[in-house]
């Protein structure tokens, strides 16, 4: 009787982990027996699915590219770029994950549908930043080619086949003609063409709608199931094409160069404030957006895998942030700037996605006192925006077990 006990525990402990193939591109939805509550959270256990009510921040950690996913309090789902350097040859880089044969758009459709609400089958947002590929996807040799479309599985246009969004947002629809002044191999009117390939097309298919990212307004990407429960949740955009609402009206900072012409909102609920600006790296523009929000949150993405110390100045000093996520992919030491995390790892709870060993060996002055190293980031965000946590999660396979909890933050 003993040993037929062990079994059956054995056995009820399997059946509530994900049963996920780890290149299967997303095909299993997330896990109907797993009841616990959002926040009933243990390490080396996977971590439970968001509830109404909660704010979810996924940072997706592929080992090529940025991408992040969030789930709004009732139920409206986004995502942030989908970087996808599969076949990008590009030395110093990290291990991808979760295998080294693993698709990065495959990876982020794996991850969407295990953790998207039960009943949603969409995407409703998709937000591109901007055009490089580490945002974007590289469209180099290798990828395979939709010739009824005229554009490559890659990226965000790859997802879609695995999980299709009802809206894409970016910094230039319709007019993809625009330059920036550093066009090149990460973000060529090439790639921006074939996008824009990729938009027609699956208008005219699948009924896929697209719109130029909207500053000055937080109308563009609300909340579409319950917004009235959850008054105090909104995404306000704040810069494009380097131009910042300044509360009032736009103002052109006049940036250049794409990772200057990213797109930038703040997402508040309640006390709760988390700011995102993909690789925004200008320091006028950065100043600008400073002095619009006028006020320190919670959390933020860093900005170019936070590679820029000037800029990270201007937004350490404004925002005063207790957490900062960074999305980083290479084995450099400016990438994330070392000096940056010496200087503010004190002061704030620091996350990075990818640091080589070799790297945190080397310095382990400087990155023992980070947060956390190394694996997905979910920012998780209580009823009311009171107070949140964070959640390092495995990312050598698909079965999303938590390695480190932190929190509560109390927000202010």
């Amino acid at each position: 009787m003993k040993n037929k006990l062990i079994i059956f525990t054995l056995l009820a402990a399997v059946a509530c982990e994900p049963q996920i193939d780890p290149d299967n591109g997303g095909k299993n939805n997330n896990n109907p027996t797993d009841t616990r509550g959002a926040f009933e959270v243990e390490v080396g256990k996977p971590l439970p699915h968001w509830q109404e009510g909660v704010l979810d921040i996924h940072a997706i950690n592929t080992g090529s590219g940025e991408c992040t996913f969030f789930i709004l309090p009732d139920g409206t789902t986004m995502l942030v770029d989908a970087g996808d350097l599969y076949m990008n040859k590009k030395s110093n880089r990290v291990p991808v994950r979760p295998t080294s044969e693993s698709i990065p758009y495959k990876t982020y459709g794996s991850y969407i549908k295990y953790f998207i609400p039960s009943g949603h089958p969409k995407i409703d947002y998709f937000v591109l930043t901007h055009f490089h590929i580490d945002h974007m996807a590289y469209l180099g040799t290798g990828r395979i080619n939709n010739t009824a479309g005229s554009y490559c599985y890659a990226g965000p246009m790859g997802l879609y086949q695995d999980i299709q969004f009802a809206k894409s947002i970016d910094r230039l629809y319709p007019d993809y003609a625009t330059n920036s002044e550093d066009d090149d191999a990460n973000a060529s009117p090439d790639s921006r063409s074939m996008f824009a390939n990729f938009l027609d097309y699956q208008a005219r298919t699948s009924g896929l709608t697209a719109e130029r990212f909207k500053i000055g307004t937080d109308q563009q990407l609300a909340m579409k199931y319950d917004a009235a429960k959850y008054p105090s949740c909104k995404v306000f955009g704040y810069a494009v094409n380097g131009k910042v609402w300044d509360g009032a009206k736009e103002y052109d900072t006049h940036a250049r160069y794409e990772n200057g012409l990213s797109c930038a909102f703040l997402l508040s609920y309640g006390k709760f404030d988390y700011f995102t600006s993909g690789d925004l790296n200008e320091k006028s523009t950065c100043t600008a957006i400073a002095k619009s929000i006028g006020k320190n949150i919670e959390a933020m993405k860093a900005h170019h895998h936070m590679s820029n110390e000037a800029t990270y100045d201007v937004e350490a000093e404004a925002y005063k942030p207790k957490v900062v996520v960074t999305q980083s992919f290479y084995a450099l030491t400016t990438q994330p700037q070392q000096s940056i995390i010496q200087k503010y790892s004190g002061t704030q709870d620091l996350y990075f996605t990818n640091i080589d060993q070799s790297i945190i060996t080397a310095r382990s002055d400087i990155y023992g006192a980070c947060k956390g190293l190394n694996g997905h980031v979910v920012i998780r965000v209580a009823e009311n925006g009171d107070k949140f946590w964070v959640y390092m999660l495995d990312d050598t396979d698909k079965k999303y077990k938590v390695k480190s909890i932190n929190g509560p933050y109390t927000c202010e």
